[in-house]
């Protein structure tokens, strides 16, 4: 800070000029007041782009709302969708691995050949198994969900969130709250939001900053988020799939990008 009378420079703690004596008591004050009105000017600012944002349609399914949080619906044909279905059977796949490991390495002191053949033997009988065991128990939990497998996506620059519904809520009353929670006010969203929590089954959170593959698989309504450990499933329908695609290619730009299949 410079003094009005002289010039030269004082310190901001000084209410007399050192080389002058004119005070300067005015013109902390003037400062102070100056930065009043910019701290004032900032929250008011923040507040502006938190909760004054309009909510942006970025495709015929998919919302930006008031709260910057993109928000979709998707209700998955259980019965013309395999991808549950094959998901779920890999999973098993390779759990079912570790008895026919645990077999063939019982089995490695009468020679490799004895061991890779007790290895096969178990893997075909645990496949034969696990694979009959998918083809009943499969149509039962299709069957007790309706057929359908209805999951909200809330996504932002950060990560994408994968909430699988319960079976009695319907795709209209998901859509209803999407709706409301799009246009609400940051202050406003917790009722619709508590109420879209309590409806959920279960749900699971992928970090883009942690992504490291993302396979697209368009045929299917699906882009697999995967992290090392974390693998989630993004659906989409397809006239909203490229918006998302986009938001999540644009994200994890160090991720692997795989496409299995294209619209």
């Amino acid at each position: 800070m410079k003094c009005s009378n002289c010039g030269q420079q004082i310190t901001d703690e000084s209410q007399f000029c050192e080389h002058c004596g004119e005070p300067v008591v005015a013109d902390m004050a003037n400062i102070d007041q100056e930065d009043e009105q910019q701290e004032l000017f900032e929250v008011e600012n923040e507040g502006a782009a938190l909760g004054g944002q309009e909510p942006v349609q970025l495709s015929p399914g998919v919302t930006r709302g008031a709260d910057g949080v993109i928000r979709w619906a998707y209700d998955m044909n259980m019965w013309k969708n395999p991808t549950i279905l094959i998901t779920v059977w890999k999973v098993l796949m390779l759990a079912a691995l570790a008895p026919a490991l645990l077999v063939s390495a019982l089995a490695i002191g009468d020679g490799v050949v004895e061991a890779l053949g007790a290895f096969v033997k178990v893997a075909l009988y645990t496949a034969g198994i696990v694979t009959g065991l998918m083809v009943i128990a499969y149509p039962i939990v299709a069957i007790a969900n309706g057929g359908k497998y209805c999951v909200v996506f809330e996504m932002d620059n950060f990560g994408v969130k994968h909430i699988q519904m319960q079976k009695q809520f319907e795709r209209s009353q998901v859509l209803s709250m999407l709706t409301v929670l799009a246009g609400a006010a940051g202050g406003n969203i917790q009722a619709t939001a508590s109420g879209l929590l309590a409806g959920s089954k279960q749900s699971s959170y992928s970090k883009f900053s942690k992504v490291k593959g993302v396979v697209v698989h368009a045929k299917r309504n699906v882009i697999y988020v995967n992290e090392n450990l974390e693998h989630n499933q993004v659906y989409a329908s397809r006239e909203d799939f490229e918006a998302v695609l986009e938001h999540i290619l644009g994200k994890c730009k160090k991720a692997k990008v795989t496409y299995k299949s294209t619209l």
